[in-house]
């Protein structure tokens, strides 16, 4: 994998902020103002991607797939998750999805501009459709420390 040498992506990130930024000029947070995530791009060419709600409610069951309607509702609209590859070209991060919590997704592959700021990943996308409107997606991470010193 000659393409990952030198790859300044390769890392894990937490998510600092996800913003929407809607033609009208509104900016909305989507899973709220102080979501939590996670993206790692693997030196093998492997991307996983998790952002939560904050304020994720927990199920009265203590069963993995149990629950009733609102709570699996609720569980599905306050997580998103997606894995595949990914390839860097230029300003750009091709990600192929095989797995994501949005079937849609599988396959596709997710474009996104990609820039460091100082410390800071940023990714965006523009054409997301959220809903009835198509907005660019905003998110800013920053590099995670693993609190195990490994």
């Amino acid at each position: 994998m000659d393409h990952m040498k030198n790859n300044k992506l390769i890392g894990t990130y937490e998510l600092i902020s996800w913003e929407n930024r809607h033609e009208s000029g509104e900016i909305t947070y989507p899973l709220g103002p102080d979501a939590k995530g996670v993206i790692s791009y693997s030196p093998d060419g492997f991307v996983f991607v998790h952002i939560n709600a904050n304020d994720r409610k927990k199920h009265t069951v203590d069963d993995l797939f149990g629950g009733d309607a609102c709570e699996i509702k609720n569980s599905a609209t306050t997580h998103i998750s997606y894995s595949g590859t990914y390839e860097v070209v230029g300003a750009e991060v091709i990600h192929t999805v095989s797995l994501s919590s949005f079937p849609n997704w599988e396959p596709s592959e997710q474009r996104r501009s990609w820039e460091f700021k100082g410390d800071q990943l940023l990714l965006s996308v523009q054409g997301l459709k959220i809903g009835n409107e198509t907005v660019g997606a905003f998110l800013i991470w920053k590099r995670a420390t693993n609190q195990h010193g490994i």
